[in-house]
């Protein structure tokens, strides 16, 4: 079911897709893109007994709000008037690649509005020293460049997103290149404002094969949580992650989340 939360003071609204009875979970898609990439997940934590909120962010679906001096507490607040409209208390946050990201960020600036944190992978905060290669930027901005032969689409998403043997025929459409500003705006934010997700649980799920963030990016994140987090590492694997093992990130965020009481 859509939801549109209307937050009139700031002149947004944030579209919802909501699925399931239960605790509340709320699902941050990849940069530009949307909630359907969350489709099949959801499917999986309402039969686990949750229910699931999949947002789209500013410029995706039917969402709308301005990019102009747009910032992370912005993005943290446009999650956090979904939390506050439609769930009952704070809500599990689950981020995918740039979502990993706002859902930190809305755990630090928006605290009350959470009860834990799960990011998928754990990057962002350290593109100094876990650079992405600029052979594999280039591919990423080819992805949604839709004048170019859906041969080189192909190979653009296998190069970025997809572990070699995954078919990135699922990320051929879902672009919503309107919606950049979200990525400006996530990081015009000083990293240390955010990337601890304040002391919220925090469940890392790192592929193994990514091309944007090496298995040692998912280490040093774990040993930088420590105790309050909990750690999976996702074979056969890219960036890409939900239509690539969908299955194995329901598993391990239900077991989380029901851990969490």
């Amino acid at each position: 079911m859509s939801n549109l939360v209307e937050d009139k003071t700031r002149g947004v609204v944030i579209e919802a897709l909501v699925e399931g009875e239960g605790p509340d979970a709320v699902l941050l898609a990849s940069a530009l893109r949307g909630a359907a990439d969350f489709a099949r997940v959801q499917t999986l934590l309402t039969e686990a007994g949750f229910r699931t909120l999949a947002l789209n962010m500013r410029g995706v679906g039917r969402s709308t709000g301005s990019f102009d001096n747009l910032t992370m507490r912005d993005l943290a607040d446009d999650v956090a008037c979904v939390i506050g409209e439609l769930c009952e208390g704070p809500a599990h946050v689950v981020g995918h690649a740039l979502g990993n990201v706002i859902a930190r960020g809305t755990a630090s600036f928006r605290p009350e509005m959470v009860r834990s944190v799960t990011v998928m992978p754990c990057g962002g905060h350290n593109l100094g020293s876990f650079p992405v290669s600029d052979h594999v930027l280039h591919h990423f901005a080819r992805c949604h460049q839709f004048d170019l032969s859906e041969a080189e689409r192909r190979e653009s998403l296998s190069v970025a997103f997809f572990a070699p043997g995954n078919d990135p025929g699922a990320w051929l459409d879902g672009w919503w290149p309107q919606a950049s500003g979200i990525s400006t705006a996530a990081f015009k934010t000083d990293p240390e404002e955010w990337w601890r997700a304040g002391d919220k649980p925090v469940l890392i799920l790192h592929p193994l094969q990514d091309a944007m963030a090496p298995p040692a990016q998912g280490h040093a994140a774990r040993d930088a949580f420590g105790a309050r987090a909990r750690y999976a590492e996702i074979p056969r694997c890219g960036h890409a992650i939900l239509p690539e093992q969908p299955d194995f990130v329901a598993r391990e965020i239900a077991a989380f989340l029901h851990a969490q009481g």
